[in-house]
């Protein structure tokens, strides 16, 4: 059964239960309590006068009348009982015992002789007068018919039970609509939402993850769609983003394959060429395994570009971090690179502010790696000959800042933004050689150390590293570059 099924028939059957509760127990006071009700009733309508009893008084007062026998002749017709009433007892006329108890507590003392008096006994209606001559009273009494009282009190409470039975079932049925009527309200702007969030994830479960839910109502429920809404974008875009790593990576490793079939052949080729006395003298076996060797060079560079990358996202590349002057380590090694260089293809100059410059901990091999991605960064895409790269270390608030720059051609400033990113190569074509991973491991390297890495065109690529100076360089700290 539906949820919004199972609410409508809770709700209805709560209420129905409370209202049909709330009947039952009125009920069931009214026949708890109906005898009192009889009772009070009854005492109420018996203290009544008869309405006849002022023609009775009229004809009482006639001179004639002195004995019950002509007072009943009288009086007869409105159901009166006569009689002649004296020290308790009846002396003549009715002696039934509704008159013998009258009787017993008639009270003759105190009344005036001639005068007619009205009064009410015990539910009977009462005229007397009093007949000094025979030291009695002249009675006549209305006794009302207790069958009759009971059977309109009856009557009267049975009419007022069917009223309350009546009108308390019609107030269940109104109320009963009433509470349909808002429930059915309340499920629809329960179940619109919800009823939304399950087509939207049914959608995503079939791949469907750009057609958002499209809700205005309730702010709650507002809230919450928004929230879906949110977390199907952010599913879209990971899904895009791991498509598109995927791609990178596809295309990584086809392109390193790629590269790394020109090494092995060129290998292949020339051991071949030794193998074969193709290469018949000394001089040309040397040459030969020369150039086999700087191959295998170029091999290892790039596999080892793989393992770094493997480590960095396996989490395992390690970090040694000492306490260094990072001036002095970049002259060393801008130094050992002019040595080994031939200054036709590459030319290092290093620029540095005088003036006392503070240590920083850093990663003396992992900054090296920083160094040598970047040469080889600015070899293959710098498109000049020589490259020239001009090296400066300055102090820039809480880092130091160590810059490289080259003078090629410089990014696309489209494409100034990413190539930083994983397995990106602005040589989408891959005209050069390059496995798209070389400035990635720069940034992770520089995160690492607590820094960070920006580029800019500037007479060509310029690449700015931001190391945070000692006691303030920490993991993935903000920094501010301005100057």
């Amino acid at each position: 059964m539906s949820l919004k099924k199972r609410m409508f028939r809770s709700n209805m059957t709560i209420l129905s239960a409370a209202l049909f509760s709330l009947m039952l127990i009125i009920l069931a006071v009214l026949i708890l309590f109906e005898d009192s009700l009889e009772n009070q009733v009854y005492a109420i309508s018996s203290t009544r006068i008869e309405q006849h009893a002022e023609e009775v008084v009229q004809i009482m007062e006639k001179e004639d009348i002195q004995n019950p026998e002509n007072l009943e002749k009288e009086v007869e017709q409105w159901n009166y009982q006569t009689a002649l009433i004296a020290h308790g007892r009846v002396l003549s006329g009715h002696r039934g015992e509704q008159m013998k108890d009258l009787a017993e507590f008639f009270q003759t003392e105190g009344q005036q002789s001639g005068q007619t008096n009205i009064f009410s006994f015990q539910k009977a209606t009462i005229v007397s007068k009093y007949l000094p001559d025979q030291e009695a009273c002249l009675v006549a009494a209305y006794f009302p018919d207790r069958s009759w009282i009971l059977s309109s009190l009856s009557s009267s409470f049975y009419l007022f039970l069917g009223a309350v039975l009546l009108g308390g079932t019609g107030a269940i049925v109104l109320l009963l609509f009433l509470a349909s009527f808002f429930t059915r309200k309340m499920n629809r702007v329960i179940m619109e939402p919800l009823e939304l969030l399950v087509k939207g994830a049914e959608r995503i479960k079939n791949g469907n993850m750009r057609e958002k839910i499209d809700y205005t109502g309730e702010a709650e429920f507002e809230h919450v769609c928004q929230t879906f809404n949110d977390m199907q974008s952010t599913i879209l875009e990971d899904k895009e983003q791991r498509a598109k790593t995927e791609k990178a990576r596809t295309d990584m490793v086809t392109g390193i394959s790629h590269d790394l079939r020109t090494p092995l052949t060129s290998i292949q080729g020339y051991i071949k060429g030794v193998l074969d006395g193709v290469a018949g003298t000394e001089e040309k076996r040397k040459l030969y395994l020369e150039t086999a060797y700087e191959a295998t060079e170029e091999m290892n560079l790039l596999l080892q570009k793989l393992f770094d990358f493997s480590r960095m996202e396996s989490g395992q590349m390690l970090f040694h971090m000492v306490k260094a002057d990072l001036a002095e380590y970049t002259e060393a090694y801008a130094a050992q690179k002019e040595a080994v260089t031939d200054s036709s293809k590459l030319q290092i100059r290093l620029h540095k502010k005088e003036g006392y410059l503070p240590e920083i901990f850093m990663d003396v091999e992992q900054v090296r790696r920083i160094l040598d991605n970047l040469l080889e960064n600015s070899m293959k895409y710098a498109m000049v000959t020589p490259v020239q790269v001009d090296l400066s270390i300055e102090e820039i608030k809480d880092f130091i800042c160590l810059s490289w720059k080259d003078n090629g051609n410089g990014v696309p400033e489209e494409k100034l933004g990413r190539i930083f990113d994983r397995f990106y190569r602005c040589d989408e074509a891959r005209k050069e050689k390059g496995s798209g991973v070389g400035l990635y491991v720069v940034k992770y390297i520089m995160e690492q150390h607590g820094g960070t890495a920006e580029a800019k065109n500037e007479g060509g690529l310029k690449i700015s590293l931001y190391f945070p100076k000692s006691g303030s360089g920490q993991k993935n700290s903000r920094m501010d570059t301005k100057r």
